[in-house]
């Protein structure tokens, strides 16, 4: 885990560092596991977190594309969640007022207390802008889950999650 902070403090500071001045942080919370929970024996307030570190690549006018490094973990009943991940997104600052959206693809690395399994997901975005510096996020996202047909021989290897949470840019 001390690996993974120190890189993306790295990517950030590297980033940061030659001039980008929009990279923006993100912090958000699995809305099912944290109001009602699952069939799974996860109760409600369940902690589920996803977190991006997102760097613009390329502006256009009226939208850009960004890069970004992922990081989520859930505290689950059995073996907890964590999923490491790099992606590229394609954002639009506003499709109408204050309201922007965007669509995201990663790949990374699922980790379920020693073992490790390959996954990639896609996501959408819909944003508010508070101000200039924050945003109120809604992502919906659908992740391949390998280590749920390997653990547990589950005939479903895709999740489909619901997060919200703030974007911070720095």
């Amino acid at each position: 885990m001390r690996k993974i902070l120190f890189a993306c403090s790295f990517f950030m500071f590297a980033f940061y560092s030659s001039g980008q001045n929009n990279i923006e942080i993100s912090v958000q919370q699995d809305v099912r596991l944290f109001l009602v929970g699952d069939q799974k024996g996860n109760s409600p307030l369940t902690v589920n977190f996803l977190s991006k570190i997102e760097i613009p690549v390329y502006n256009l006018k009226k939208n850009y594309l960004s890069t970004y490094l992922s990081v989520e973990y859930a505290d689950l009943v059995v073996k907890n969640y964590k999923r490491y991940a790099i992606g590229a997104g394609y954002i639009v600052k506003s499709i109408y007022k204050r309201i922007g959206a965007g669509a995201y693809a990663d790949f990374g690395k699922i980790y379920r207390q020693k073992e490790g399994f390959f996954s990639f997901s896609f996501s959408g975005e819909l944003n508010y802008y508070i101000n200039d510096r924050l945003k109120f996020i809604v992502t919906q996202q659908i992740t391949y889950r390998k280590d749920l047909k390997v653990l547990y021989n589950s005939k479903n290897g895709y999740v489909i999650s619901g997060f919200v949470g703030l974007k911070f840019s720095l």
